[in-house]
């Protein structure tokens, strides 16, 4: 099983030209794509829906976890007039059936003096060829790591209670038009996919990665993440995901792929796609044996 999580900066490429096809060909094949920065009708970008045309030429299930949302006249080339939701947030495309999907709002700072836009964290539950998995996707703050801590601890508790809280709809209902079919149970492994915003040398990695001994290194936590790229045997200050320096490939490794410590034995392999030029970010690439 093949997935990737990508910031594609809205389909705004090295060279500051917008094209969202671009960004399609710099996807390589696979079987779930967790996408950050995805808008749709925003003027820059076109005023097209990024997130359906994506899926429209992958032919993939998805869902699209807008956080920000806002209302929008939109004026065409005829005169005439149709409003729109101006959207901008994260997307999960499958390969397979998307069985139930929650998105959950982040805490957010205002400061006075700074661009803040409001954040959130998408779950899928999917019936992967490794299992059932949770499938969250992320772009933690830009700002500090003080909002990106609140961030982390936001999304382990979503994670840690998946569990206690049960499927999107349950038990019994007198009215049995509530009952059309049961939604799917939740799954106990999950993956956090995206643009985390910190580097390893962070102290908001080791709140999700888990701390580390002296005697046995990063301790991994049964109710926290491994990151797959170390535990595929990269060293953790390597595989830059935003580059400084393009011609150098070196710059910061703040795109992540978590998962459940559980799945770390079926992980096989770990790559950034570091000649891809459709972002300000690179792609990076998790492979899990079936």
């Amino acid at each position: 099983m093949r997935v990737i999580t990508y910031n594609i900066q809205y389909g705004k490429g090295r060279d500051d030209r917008y094209d969202i096809d671009r960004t399609i060909q710099a996807l390589p094949e696979a079987d779930i794509i967790c996408l950050q920065e995805i808008e749709a009708h925003w003027g820059r970008s076109g005023n097209i829906n990024q997130v359906e045309h994506i899926a429209k030429h992958l032919g993939f299930f998805t869902i699209f976890g807008a956080t920000v949302d806002v209302h929008k006249r939109l004026l065409s080339s005829d005169g005439s007039v149709r409003y729109v939701r101006r959207q901008f947030g994260n997307a999960i495309f499958s390969r397979w059936p998307i069985l139930a999907t929650r998105t959950f709002l982040l805490p957010k700072l205002n400061p006075l003096n700074a661009h803040s836009i409001q954040r959130g964290i998408t779950e899928a539950t999917i019936e992967t060829a490794i299992g059932p998995l949770r499938v969250y996707t992320s772009h933690f703050s830009h700002l500090c790591d003080e909002e990106r801590s609140i961030h982390a601890a936001f999304a382990l508790d979503v994670h840690r209670r998946a569990i206690i809280e049960g499927p999107v709809m349950n038990g019994d209902h007198p009215d049995k038009t509530w009952l059309e079919e049961p939604p799917p149970d939740v799954p106990t492994n999950a993956l956090l996919m995206g643009d985390l915003n910190f580097t390893p040398s962070s102290p908001v990695y080791s709140m999700l990665a888990g701390g580390t001994s002296h005697m046995y290194g990063r301790l991994h936590l049964p109710d926290a993440f491994v990151d797959t790229w170390v535990a595929a045997g990269n060293a953790a200050d390597e595989g830059h995901t935003a580059y400084r320096d393009w011609h150098a490939k070196t710059g910061k490794r703040i795109d992540y792929v978590f998962a459940s410590s559980a799945l770390a034995p079926q992980l096989k392999s770990a790559e950034v796609l570091s000649d891809v030029d459709a972002s300000d970010h690179q792609p990076l690439i998790v492979t899990f044996d079936i």
